[in-house]
């Protein structure tokens, strides 16, 4: 494989004309589905790795596996240990993402911290891709919108549907009674990608690799670790 779009739900691709994806291998994220069934287009693999929206979606992503949406499925081993787990089981393209950080001489086995969009972007790695391109993965969360509120265990609920989402692109991504986590940008996304950038150098240089990753976005959040170029480059 040459070359492999990693695609997230921010902002930033709120006028990215998805077509452009068709004809390419490209990876999707967590409650993309809301805009795929939409546009009748799904990833070439998915993955979603955060347990909460994991289990919060878990009869749609079991959907996706049975209907063959997608190749393959990165997903939160928490998943397997659900009420579906055993239909799960009997998946070979659906994988666990604790069973990859536990494997010999897989760069999984480096994470310290992750979330999905750096997940997705070291799968992407593993698959065998020359060339990495991110696409919304923003990194520029508002940690509390107005239309969610705080439950005990400190995940988020939205109460009322977003008119205007600022944390993505698709307005319809949150619906009202989905559960999440506190994006905790600072905590957890921005470190994961840090540990991300080290792992791709590490193995580039043990595996003889000249793997290029390029972060197509309108932020700088990620600039200390990716080249970023125009979102309007892509052709």
């Amino acid at each position: 494989m040459s070359e492999i779009f990693v695609v997230g739900n921010g902002p930033s691709l709120k006028n990215f004309d998805f077509n452009y994806l068709k004809d390419k291998t490209w990876i999707g994220m967590c409650a993309g589905f809301r805009h795929w069934e939409e546009i009748d287009m799904y990833p070439t693999h998915y993955c979603c790795i955060d347990s909460v929206v994991c289990n919060h979606h878990r009869y749609k992503i079991l959907d996706m596996i049975e209907n063959n949406k997608c190749k393959s499925f990165m997903i939160c081993g928490s998943l397997f240990k659900s009420d579906i787990g055993e239909k799960l089981q009997s998946y070979k393209n659906v994988l666990c993402i604790q069973q990859y950080i536990l494997s010999q001489q897989n760069p999984f086995r480096y994470l310290i911290d992750y979330c999905t969009g750096s997940t997705s972007v070291l799968y992407g790695y593993c698959l065998g891709a020359k060339k990495i391109n991110i696409l919304g993965c923003d990194c520029e969360y508002i940690e509390f919108i107005p239309e969610c509120v705080e439950l005990e265990d400190k995940t988020l609920k939205i109460i009322k549907e977003p008119e205007n989402n600022p944390n993505y692109y698709y307005n319809k991504y949150q619906q009202i009674g989905d559960i999440y986590n506190k994006p905790n940008t600072d905590k957890v996304h921005k470190s994961s990608w840090w540990d991300l950038r080290n792992i791709i150098l590490l193995f580039n240089i043990l595996r003889d690799l000249q793997v290029e990753v390029y972060n197509y976005n309108t932020t700088d959040k990620l600039d200390e670790y990716f080249q970023r170029k125009n979102l309007n480059e892509l052709k």
